[in-house]
């Protein structure tokens, strides 16, 4: 499983990141929909290479995750319990809203536990327009926004 947490809102990009954005720029190639919300999905070329070589399908298992605070997540996993919605015979997309098992700082950073799905009428109208998706250094990474 592999996770990838955002960097803050005013973080500054290095150099490198910004030259690798531009060697490897995300491109609109899926759109599925998600409780009645069309989502675009973007991949890098590096994303639709690793995802052509796989045998079984990705899921990016995308998180609005609430505890201490806000959080999204995408987790990635090759095989899930979840409910998902497929983009493309390599790629399927789980979302949901979850709550925060406790606000323990250390617990929250090492393990994310998660209490319960958040099934009310506001968390189920939260849903992502856009999800990226790139494969760098053999890790996958995600981000999605609203």
């Amino acid at each position: 499983m592999n996770l990838q947490l955002q960097a803050g809102y005013f973080s500054i990009k290095s150099p490198l990141q910004i030259f690798d954005r531009w060697l490897n720029p995300y491109h609109l190639k899926d759109s599925i929909d998600i409780r009645g919300k069309k989502m675009s999905i973007m991949y890098s070329r590096r994303a639709e290479k690793a995802l052509a070589k796989r045998d079984i399908s990705l899921i990016a298992e995308l998180q609005l995750y609430f505890t201490c605070v806000v959080q999204k997540r995408v987790v990635f996993h090759d095989h899930t319990d979840l409910e998902t919605i497929t983009a493309n015979p390599n790629l399927k997309i789980a979302y949901h809203t979850v709550q925060s098992n406790a606000c323990d700082p250390v617990e929250f950073a090492e393990k994310h536990p998660v209490k319960k799905e958040l099934e009310s009428k506001g968390a189920k109208s939260m849903r992502p327009s856009l999800f990226k998706i790139d494969y760098k250094n053999g890790e996958w990474i995600g981000d999605f926004s609203f």
